[in-house]
């Protein structure tokens, strides 16, 4: 057993008040070791619904310049208070993408797309992140067995192809509404829609929907 004697003591406690003072003697200048990551981290969250194994993948953020016409049936001052009382800027207008991934141990389905590859590139990987977060949880796009888009908006649909207008999921059968697909391809709806939003979105759906996703899509 080791005795401790005043002696060991005093000669301790010099010790370590000698290690403590050492470093205000001897500073010098702080430097980085590495430089800055930039980017996030991949983001994505798994939880069980009974034995469906269910994961929220981002892909990532919109912001823009409140519109006067963002909620139609609203008036703007009507937006701007409801954005105040939620806390959020009443002048910039943000908005999330979250597409979700079902695994039912049987199938496994992508429910929305995000912006795709081509908004990933635009925005320089603001938005557009779905495929790569899709990797980094652990999911394989061309295990994909079904994809069900809820309604041709781009934050829905962009994302059903690559940048090189390929197929984002390329052995998945592709669900869409009936009554939705029916209206944006509607030649007499088109010919109607106001100029701006409603028409940029025609033509955005009728690339989307091409020849080459008519063939592996079904109506709902």
């Amino acid at each position: 057993m080791t005795e401790l004697t005043r002696r060991a003591l005093l000669t301790g406690t010099a010790a370590a008040t000698a290690v403590a003072a050492a470093p205000l003697t001897t500073r010098r200048p702080a430097h980085a070791a590495a430089p800055p990551a930039g980017t996030q981290a991949p983001g994505w969250y798994r939880y069980k619904v009974g034995s469906f194994e269910i994961t929220v993948v981002t892909d990532g953020v919109n912001r823009f310049k409140l519109p006067d016409n963002l909620v139609s049936n609203a008036k703007r001052e009507d937006v701007i208070a409801a954005l105040a009382a939620a806390r959020l800027p009443s002048d910039i207008f943000v908005t999330p993408y979250n597409p979700i991934v079902v695994n039912t141990g049987q199938r496994l389905v992508v429910i929305d797309t995000g912006l795709g590859e081509a908004g990933f590139n635009a925005t320089k990987g603001v938005n557009g992140q779905f495929l790569t977060n899709l990797a980094a949880a652990g999911i394989d796009a061309k295990a994909v067995d079904t994809v069900i888009i809820s309604h041709y908006h781009g934050d829905h649909v962009n994302g059903l192809l690559k940048a090189d207008n390929s197929l984002a999921f390329p052995n998945a059968e592709i669900l869409v509404p009936a009554a939705e697909h029916k209206f944006w391809m509607d030649d007499g709806e088109m010919s109607r829609a106001p100029k701006g939003r409603m028409e940029d979105l025609f033509k955005n759906n009728r690339r989307i929907f091409g020849a080459v996703i008519t063939r592996c899509t079904r109506f709902l």
